[in-house]
C-alpha cells in the first residue's frame, strides 16, 4: 500500500468537506493524532479503510488515487457521512457541510477567502449594538443567507424561480394584515407563550392567566391569529356548554421568521457579501398580480411533519415575561451537543 499517497488523499478529501482531524478520527473510532500521522506519511489500518471512505464520501479506490474512482452517489455519500455522527449533531453537521461548499457558488471570477466557523455570531463592534455576523451571497442563480458560528448557525438557500421571486410572494395586503397583527399589544407575547408550551389545545382563559392579560384581549388576538392560519380552533362540549379551544397550527416557522426579520433589520455588519447586486431582486409590477382572483392564505394542509413537537421551540424560562427573550436569556450554544 502506498502509505504516503493514502495520507495525501485522506487530507484532501477531509479538507474538501470541512472536517478536522479530530472529527474524522472520532467518526472512525481513533484519535485525531492518528489521523495526523496518516497525513504526514503514515498508514491507517486496512480494516479502517471502509469507515474512512464512507465518512469522507468517497470510494476506497479514491483513497489510493485511482483515476475516476472518486465518483460516488453524492446523496448516499452525504447520508452515510451524516449517519456517522450522533443524531443530535447531524443537522449542525449538514449546516457546516453546506457552508464548506459555498466557495463553489460565486460566479466565475469571484473568489472567496477560506473561512471556517466563527467562534461567535456577535462580534464586538464597540457600539453595543446587538448585530449578527451575517453572510450574504448572491449569484446569477439565486441567494444564500447564513450565519456560521459556534453559538448560532443556520443556512438558507433560495434558488431563483423561473418566473422570479416576486411571482411567489403573497399580495402586499396579506403582509400588511400580518404585520399589523404582530404589532398589536400582547401578540408577540402570546406567540412566545404558544411556542414555550407543549403543542396541544388550550382555552383563551388559560393563556390569559399565564400572560396576565385581559381574557378579551387574548380572545381577540387568537381570533386574528386564526384568520391568518397561525392557530386553529375546535369546539369542545363541556358539562355547562361549549368552549372554544385553540392549537398552534405551524410549530416551526416562528423561529426562522424572527431570525430572518432580525437579519433584515440590521445593516453594516456583513461578514461577507459577494455577488452582482446591480440587477434588482424583484421584477417590477409582478408582486401579487397572480393572486388577484383567488385567496392567498396558506392553510398548511400540505405540510408533512416529522419529529416530536411536544418540546417547545423557545426556552421555558421566558414564559410569561413582558417581551420576547433577549439573546442572552435564550442562548443555548446549539453546537455543543451530547452523543446519543
Amino acid at each position: 500500500m502506498n502509505d504516503h499517497l493514502v495520507g495525501i488523499q485522506i487530507s484532501k478529501f477531509r479538507k474538501a468537506i470541512g472536517l478536522t482531524q479530530e472529527e474524522l478520527g472520532e467518526a472512525v473510532g481513533i484519535s485525531g493524532q492518528a489521523v495526523s500521522r496518516w497525513e504526514c506519511g503514515g498508514a491507517p489500518d486496512i480494516t479502517l479503510l471502509p469507515a474512512i471512505a464512507d465518512t469522507l464520501g468517497v470510494t476506497i479506490d479514491a483513497l489510493f488515487g485511482r483515476a475516476g474512482s472518486e465518483r460516488v452517489d453524492i446523496e448516499d455519500a452525504v447520508g452515510g457521512w451524516l449517519c456517522s455522527f450522533p443524531k443530535k449533531e447531524r443537522l449542525d453537521r449538514l449546516c457546516r457541510l453546506i457552508w464548506s461548499t459555498v466557495k463553489y457558488l460565486p460566479d466565475d471570477g469571484l473568489g472567496l477567502p477560506e473561512m471556517g466557523y466563527l467562534e461567535t455570531c456577535h462580534p464586538d463592534t464597540g457600539d453595543r449594538l446587538n448585530r449578527l455576523m451575517l453572510s450574504q451571497l448572491r449569484t446569477a442563480s439565486g441567494i444564500m443567507l447564513d450565519i456560521h458560528a459556534e453559538d448560532l448557525s443556520f443556512v438558507t438557500l433560495w434558488p431563483e424561480p423561473k418566473d422570479g421571486y416576486a411571482a411567489w410572494l403573497a399580495p402586499k395586503e396579506e403582509y400588511r394584515r400580518l404585520f399589523d397583527l404582530l404589532s398589536k399589544q400582547g401578540c408577540l407575547e402570546l406567540l412566545e407563550y404558544l411556542h414555550c408550551r407543549k403543542r396541544s389545545y388550550f382555552i383563551a382563559e388559560a393563556a390569559a392567566k399565564q400572560l396576565k392579560m385581559p381574557c378579551d384581549t387574548v380572545e381577540e388576538l387568537l381570533s386574528s391569529l386564526e384568520e391568518q392560519q397561525i392557530v386553529r380552533s375546535m369546539e369542545l362540549e363541556l358539562e355547562d356548554g361549549e368552549v372554544t379551544a385553540y392549537e398552534l397550527a405551524e410549530p416551526t416557522a416562528f423561529i426562522p421568521f424572527l431570525y430572518l426579520a432580525k437579519c433584515f433589520m440590521q445593516t453594516g455588519m456583513n461578514y461577507i457579501c459577494v455577488g452582482n447586486y446591480d440587477t434588482p431582486l424583484l421584477q417590477k409590477d409582478q408582486w401579487g398580480a397572480q393572486y388577484s382572483d383567488r385567496d392567498l392564505v396558506q392553510s398548511g394542509k400540505n405540510y408533512i411533519y416529522f419529529g416530536n413537537y411536544d418540546n417547545s421551540c423557545l426556552s421555558d424560562n421566558v414564559t410569561g415575561k413582558t417581551g420576547l427573550a433577549t439573546e442572552t436569556e435564550t442562548e443555548s450554544h446549539p453546537n455543543k451537543q451530547q452523543s446519543d
